[in-house]
């Protein structure tokens, strides 16, 4: 009899730092599947860690011609199931899911409504304000600088300004006076946010700065708080961790468990509040812990993220959710350790790449490699 095709994983921007994470999730039990991805870059060590690459390109500049490349590569895969790694990838992947409906072709998401309130804080804000969640008060840039001015009186600086779009801590400014907030009234590509951290802290290391000069590198570290839940296709939760991150260099190198009730509570009241608007798949909730000791809620993603590895090894298995709940996929089971570990370090590694793998990537748009 004719062996059945290992069912294949897609995955949408592959290389990435989620990409990577999810491999590592994978490690050891990705026997019997297929895993390939799409990049728009083919110079990336990670991406030969797939069984298959495709090249494509990029989504933002033209999303037309990603989508006729997306339609060419599913003919021929016939995929099991398709991951987005990237916040574009993921609001892309629920207007099309909505556009076009497939039930033979799952895609890891939900809604395009609750999608885009994910990639634009000022609709994150919005979200919560409906569902009394505890974001952090927000204001978008696109108004007069009479509405900043009155933002800035009612929560005091320091403020944040940030990408209404934007991930990672990238370009995100700390506003100190009227001066600096002014300079931002109309931009349409901002929004503001109330500080949730130790304003003091903040002045004493200005005054530093007055007394001493600037470091050469410099940030405001403290801990991130994190919740990671998984919304099945029907609605319900099927898993949620709450996590403490040790930042260093805007960077969380220490992920650790995080037990306390109220941060757990305040997870299932998210999910509950995302699958209410139709969000299905991981939800990511990125918090703060206020000086008054309460969780603020600064960002939300709908993928998993760049400590889903960490998670794993936390015993939290939300890529085996991923693929049992919505490709139908049931992992082969791995033995668990005598006692799953409070926390996980998370350690840069060098990586190098085959240059014939990269030039025939490029030159070919595709690449196979052995099977596994």
């Amino acid at each position: 009899m004719p062996t059945m095709p290992a069912p294949c994983i897609l995955f949408l921007s592959g290389a990435s730092l989620v990409g990577q994470n999810i491999l590592s999730a994978l490690a050891g039990r990705r026997t019997g599947l297929h895993l390939a991805a799409i990049n728009s870059v083919a110079n990336e060590p990670a991406l030969f860690d797939f069984d298959e690459a495709f090249l494509a390109g990029n989504l933002k500049d033209d999303p037309d011609a990603f989508g006729q490349r997306f339609d060419q590569i599913i003919e021929g895969l016939q995929p099991s199931l398709v991951i987005p790694c990237r916040d574009d990838d993921v609001a892309w992947l629920a207007a099309r899911a909505q556009a076009r409906p497939n039930p033979a072709l799952p895609f890891l998401c939900g809604a395009p409504g609750p999608a885009l309130a994910m990639l634009d804080k000022a609709a994150s804000a919005d979200l919560s304000a409906r569902h009394g969640l505890p974001y952090a008060a927000t204001l978008a840039t696109d108004t007069d600088a009479a509405r900043l001015m009155d933002f800035a009186a009612r929560h005091g600086y320091p403020l944040i300004a940030k990408p209404r779009q934007g991930f990672a801590s990238r370009g995100v400014f700390l506003v100190q006076n009227d001066t600096q907030l002014a300079r931002l009234a109309g931009r349409p590509d901002t929004i503001l946010q109330r500080y949730l951290g130790d304003r003091a802290e903040v002045q004493a290391y200005l005054d530093g700065i007055a007394r001493d000069g600037i470091p050469l590198f410099h940030s405001f570290e403290a801990d991130k708080h994190a919740l990671q839940a998984f919304i099945a296709p029907d609605g319900s939760l099927k898993g949620l961790l709450a996590t403490r991150h040790a930042m260093r260099q805007g960077r969380s190198e220490r992920v650790a468990r995080n037990d306390d009730p109220t941060l757990l509570q305040l997870g299932q009241r998210c999910a509950q509040a995302f699958a209410t608007e139709g969000w299905r798949g991981p939800l990511n909730i990125q918090c703060q812990r206020t000086p008054e000791g309460d969780y603020g809620i600064y960002e939300y993603n709908g993928r998993y993220t760049g400590a889903t590895g960490a998670r794993w090894l936390l015993g939290y298995d939300e890529v085996g959710m991923g693929l049992e709940h919505f490709g139908g996929i049931r992992l082969p089971e791995s033995p668990a350790p005598h006692a799953w570990p409070d926390a996980v370090q998370r350690l840069p590694v060098s990586r190098a790449v085959e240059a014939g793998w990269v030039e025939m990537l490029e030159r070919t748009g595709h690449w196979l490699g052995r099977r596994r």
